[in-house]
């Protein structure tokens, strides 16, 4: 089983082309302003079998990829990994992580390695709010990295990941409403207000 915060079935706004974007649930790193700090507690959220979620995004149309973020996906690695493999589509996997590469690598994990193995793009690091500049794409803060593991997206990689563009898009759903999306310091600020207000 997964424990998952939520997911959207259709976004453009991490990652090239469209995207299936799923948010897991647990995170121990508590990032001073986290975009999805209902996510953190590690029992929000709800829990789904692996096949039931790859089931759905197997009859999602026209998607290219699967973006993950949290949560922090490597509390999960074991799940997210059967997740993938039961996904019948060539689809391509960008996942969000706190941890730096160095220290997934240091884990010496099997769990960790096969998820690694699984995926085109990494993207590492906390996010800290002082280091929101606003300067690149698809990454909260300065210090994140990004890290192409196959050579699935070199014909955008420079577009998409050494630019200053970011989007964000809302989506409303039946339980709540959605930013989806890399903001900068100032949108995401506002966003947050509006939060507290509602």
């Amino acid at each position: 089983m997964m424990r998952v915060y939520n997911y959207v079935s259709s976004t453009q706004a991490l990652g090239p082309y469209n995207r299936f974007a799923l948010w897991v649930a647990g995170c121990p790193f508590r990032c001073n302003h986290c975009m999805t700090p209902d996510a953190q507690p590690l029992d929000s959220g709800y829990e789904i079998d692996e096949l039931e979620l790859s089931r759905t995004i197997n009859v999602t149309q026209d998607i290219e990829g699967i973006t993950i973020s949290g949560g922090e996906p490597f509390l999960q690695p074991k799940a997210i990994s059967k997740m993938l493999e039961n996904i019948t589509n060539d689809l391509g996997v960008i996942v969000y992580t706190g941890f730096t590469m160095d220290k997934l690598l240091a884990k010496n994990c099997k769990d960790t390695t096969e998820l690694l193995n699984k995926i085109d793009i990494l993207i590492d690091g906390l996010y800290i709010d002082e280091l929101n500049d606003g300067t690149q794409s698809l990454r909260g803060s300065s210090n994140q990295n990004i890290y192409q593991l196959t050579n699935r997206y070199d014909n955008v990689f420079d577009d998409y990941y050494h630019s200053n563009k970011r989007k964000i898009e809302i989506h409303l759903k039946k339980e709540n409403i959605m930013v989806v999306g890399v903001p900068t310091k100032d949108t995401l600020g506002k966003i947050q207000d509006l939060w507290r207000k509602s």
